[in-house]
């Protein structure tokens, strides 16, 4: 592209993502950050998520924390999910119940009991799950028929 901005560089970084080419989503993160250009909290979730699929859960939490750090970006709900799913796939369920601690309100959120549900199930973490699953049974019953 003669211009590139963020928009660009993310949309970018999302489809490498989305096409499972995840090093190249990383690489063009980088070749964003050395053309000067700041991400934003679209292309943080597309890094979160080729982090994620590539098993790069310490690279993961560097993101996260540069976000908020360096980049000043409070975490949503969805940055937040994409963290717990990364370190729950990659077995680490001690920072992945961190994450779901230092939310406000976690025990409301849906969404963050599934994806650790899921996560144990992954692992055959039957006390963990146990506990998600109960969470997700108070926050909607009708999610009983589903599992």
């Amino acid at each position: 592209l003669p211009y590139r901005n963020v928009v660009s560089w993310s949309t970018l970084i999302a489809e490498y993502t989305e096409y499972g080419q995840y090093q190249e989503a990383l690489n063009c993160f980088e070749g964003m950050q050395s053309e000067g250009l700041s991400p934003n909290e679209v292309t943080f979730l597309s890094v979160l998520s080729a982090c994620n699929h590539s098993g790069l859960s310490n690279e993961a939490e560097i993101m996260f924390w540069n976000m908020m750090n360096r980049y000043d970006i409070l975490p949503n709900l969805e940055h937040l999910v994409s963290l717990v799913i990364t370190f729950g796939y990659a077995g680490d369920f001690d920072r992945a119940t961190s994450v779901i601690r230092v939310m406000p309100d976690s025990s409301h959120y849906l969404v963050i009991w599934i994806a650790l549900l899921s996560a144990c199930r992954k692992w055959g973490n039957v006390k963990l799950g146990r506990l998600a699953f109960d969470r997700v049974l108070q926050l909607d019953i009708s999610c009983a028929t589903v599992f």
